[in-house]
């Protein structure tokens, strides 16, 4: 935790832990970490009391199973099995037809590789076998790439996605995409680690050793030219700078116990963090300050795995190498989960895209768990105010609007983009804007094909994949465990092997806790709550309030017996954020009405699909 936040910290506690109202306000400077902006009308609310749930108490909380089960419908009906099973990346939900039903250019290599590993993620948290065989024929397809030299050679579209767009033929002659390869051996790894397929660890090895052998070495660093590019002929033909590949290393070196590997992903890592002096092009190079001028979702996805290297080996050099990433990148952000998908004069500055948003909350996830805790409460509000608002659903207000723009199309085109749509439900949406399904804020000149009269409206395919990640990341961070405990890191729903969490948010600050092992267990409340009127009961009993753990940010309950229950209650804090990052739209200013890590209200308003965050509608039952 940095010394400002301490410092704001304990002024919080100080001044919040003298009042007894049930809503005062407050007077004093509070800026909760990652929020950008200014930050007024603060008021403390006391919470929930610590008496047992009722016996039929439901959760009104989010249900992230079901999310997950929603996820893996669209896993399961997007791919087409008549074209070997090849997933659409080009969805324009307001069109029609909203996908397309032939050839998708820009998906070999990117898109189908990616809802490889979500397979695995989706089905892990929900438990459903649906889809299996769709599931089968994907992982055939994404093996189907790898050459005898180990590398998955691919047509270049997802490097074209722009002339794509524009019409061009992006040709039949293909490349090496390193970005494809990397992804590929993710998808093995996480395989292995789960199944111990000695197929699967053979195939990763060789697909590792072909990542290593393509790489250039400067100083014991190795470092590629072209980053997650496409190489052919023995040169860089589609540099995308840079490497995303230290994720797909450590996974792999921690599924197999690969030394090999751990070594090269460490040469890796310090070649990204020497690239501002080892790459010839400028606006991709990440400065020692953490500064980096590329595209938001290349550049980051290449930071998370560094953040995640430096966790798992102890090496808090590559964390705070991330954690000053990170911390740039955030500026470009509402701190809701909304960032911008390019910096500075980019010309689609305003657009956002749902990849980015899952790396930031990976590299949050990673933060947090080395020692900066307060980042939990990135994590959490990601997943409250973009993951769970923006998964796709067709609502009656969806049809309507789809109608409405599609009046000139035949009632049988319409009914058969919507069933399609219906299909692709469970999916995310990929450029929103942070109050509207669809971004009004950019201009139309940015929207490109996914233009509507209410702005930009796509479900590009990599925000498929990418939208579940961070489902994925946040379901694995509600509570872990390690050698010192059990820890409940986030105010969520979830069943795990450890513990079952009941959350009473959004409209109370309490989870209860179930034990399923015995130790000590370690539950954290946001870090703006006022530490003075935390509370904690054992059996509902009240007890007095330890704080352990890292940097403090827990309250610890020892020697805890399988079957105790365990209640955290926290008060919950309201108050305004006003933020404006839009170039183009310099008098733009967002006001955001906070209650907690949830957003309640957003000014201006949502022009075609606006989020109703103070009433956001139940998850559908599945078919």
């Amino acid at each position: 935790m940095s010394k400002k936040f301490c410092h704001v910290w304990m002024m919080c506690a100080l001044i919040l832990g003298s009042a007894h109202s049930q809503s005062k306000p407050v007077s004093y400077y509070f800026h909760p970490s990652g929020l950008p902006g200014t930050i007024s009308e603060v008021a403390v609310h006391d919470s929930a009391e610590s008496n047992p749930l009722p016996r039929d108490f439901v959760s009104p909380d989010a249900d992230l199973t079901q999310m997950a089960a929603w996820a893996l419908r669209h896993l399961s009906l997007n791919p087409r099995p008549a074209l070997n099973y090849e997933p659409v990346f080009f969805i324009r939900p307001m069109h029609v037809p909203p996908a397309p039903e032939g050839h998708d250019p820009i998906v070999p290599g990117d898109t189908d590789c990616r809802m490889d590993w979500e397979f695995i993620y989706m089905r892990e948290i929900c438990g459903s076998k649906a889809g299996a065989e769709v599931q089968k024929g994907l992982r055939g397809r994404v093996l189907g790439y790898l050459g005898d030299d180990g590398l998955a050679w691919v047509p270049p579209g997802h490097y074209m996605e722009g002339e794509v767009y524009k019409g061009k033929d992006v040709g039949l002659q293909k490349v090496a995409s390193t970005w494809a390869t990397a992804k590929i051996l993710l998808s093995l790894s996480e395989t292995y680690s789960r199944t111990k397929d000695e197929q699967a660890r053979q195939t990763a090895r060789r697909v590792f050793l072909a990542l290593e052998n393509l790489a250039e070495w400067n100083s014991g660093r190795a470092y590629y030219p072209g980053g997650s590019g496409a190489w052919r002929d023995g040169k860089w033909v589609k540099p995308q700078v840079p490497t995303a590949a230290v994720e797909p290393l450590v996974r792999y070196w921690e599924a197999t116990g690969d030394g090999e590997a751990l070594a090269f992903a460490r040469a890796v890592a310090e070649g990204l963090l020497a690239d501002a002096e080892l790459l010839p092009l400028d606006g991709a190079r990440i400065l020692p300050t953490g500064e980096f001028h590329g595209h938001m979702h290349s550049t980051l996805h290449g930071v998370w795995g560094v953040a995640h290297l430096g966790v798992a080996t102890g090496d808090m050099r590559y964390v705070e190498w991330a954690k000053k990433v990170y911390d740039y990148a955030s500026q470009f952000g509402t701190g809701t989960g909304w960032v911008s998908a390019a910096l500075w004069d980019d010309p689609v500055r305003e657009l956002s895209e749902t990849c980015a948003t899952s790396d930031m909350v990976s590299i949050a996830s990673w933060l947090a768990r080395a020692g900066f805790s307060d980042y939990w409460d990135h994590v959490e509000r990601a997943f409250r105010n973009y993951l769970r608002p923006f998964q796709f659903f067709v609502t009656p207000e969806y049809e309507a609007l789809y109608r409405e723009l599609n009046k000139d199309q035949t009632e049988k085109q319409i009914q058969a983009g919507l069933n399609r749509m219906r299909d692709l439900q469970g999916g995310f949406w990929g450029g929103p804007a942070p109050n509207d399904r669809l971004n009004w804020i950019a201009s139309p000149l940015q929207c490109g094909p996914y233009k509507t009269p209410y702005g930009c409206g796509g479900m590009f395919g990599c925000c498929q994949a990418e939208g579940m990640r961070g489902l994925y990341t946040v379901w694995s961070d509600v509570v872990t465990a390690n050698k010192d405990g059990v820890f409940v890191n986030l105010s969520l729903n979830r069943d795990s092997e450890w513990a079952k969490n009941i959350s009473s948010l959004p409209g109370h600050g309490r989870i209860d806790v179930m034990a399923l092992k015995p130790g000590d267990y370690f539950l954290r409340p946001p870090a703006w709550a006022p530490r003075e009127r935390v509370r904690v009961a054992r059996d509902n009993r009240q007890v007095s309030v330890e704080w352990a753990g890292p940097a403090l940010a827990y309250v610890r309950l020892k020697n805890v017996k399988r079957g105790e229950s365990l209640t955290l209650v926290y008060p919950l804090l309201t108050w305004k954020q006003v933020v404006g990052l839009w170039p183009t739209k310099p008098d733009l200013k967002l006001t955001i009405y906070w209650k907690g890590n949830g957003v309640v209200d957003m000014e201006p308003k949502g022009k075609g699909l606006p989020v109703n965050f103070s009433n956001l509608a139940p998850l559908p039952a599945l078919p």
